[in-house]
């Protein structure tokens, strides 16, 4: 049986909720929050990564005026089996999955270890089909690429801070927003 204060609550609660539905910069503000949630959440999507580490590994710089892609070196050239096969092994790593995680710090140790051991045999195994010998500086360019992506993924799984953050914003809109755009504001987690 519902308490009488209860009912008073949840009948104070159905009113504040018909007034912010009528009110029209309650409105304006829900959508401005849902607006900006899905531009975080849009953000902190690690495929937007993937792009741009694409072309860093190709040696391409983004001209910051123009916002399109440049070679750097017009003289050097990396195989586009090097890149397919890197960009392979980093969708496995680079994406919600794994940025949603909870990892701990041994964990993410050991995973940083196996990429190192992955990149080194790689070059070591494709280095005539990839084209560069015993180019060393593109070795530890290509690899330092791969290796600071994944490990700036792993750390935003550490300990499962990634997912955390993004509960509390879910928890936060949500208490302001009430049950009202529940299913607009979970659009944004179809990932799952």
């Amino acid at each position: 049986m519902v308490s009488e204060q209860q009912q008073q609550m949840n009948f104070e609660a159905q009113q504040q909720k018909q007034v912010l539905e009528a009110d029209p910069q309650a409105i304006y503000a829900d959508q401005l929050r849902e607006e900006k949630t899905a531009n975080i959440l849009s953000q902190l999507d690690p495929e937007n990564l993937l792009t741009d580490i694409e072309h860093r590994i190709r040696g391409e710089m983004k001209n910051k005026l123009s916002g399109e892609w440049e070679k750097i070196n017009k003289k050097s050239h990396v195989s586009e089996v090097l890149v397919s096969n890197f960009m392979s092994f980093l969708g496995s790593i680079v994406n919600q999955n794994t940025t949603m995680s909870n990892y701990s710090q041994g964990e993410v140790n050991a995973m940083i270890e196996n990429i190192i051991e992955f990149i080194k045999q790689d070059f070591v195994i494709n280095k005539v089909e990839y084209g560069l010998f015993d180019n060393y500086s593109e070795y530890n360019r290509i690899g330092f690429i791969v290796l600071q992506s994944c490990s700036a993924v792993f750390k935003r799984s550490l300990n499962g801070s990634e997912s955390r953050r993004i509960f509390k914003m879910l928890k936060v809109s949500e208490s302001v927003d009430g049950s009202r755009n529940k299913t607009k504001f979970t659009d944004n987690f179809k990932f799952w």
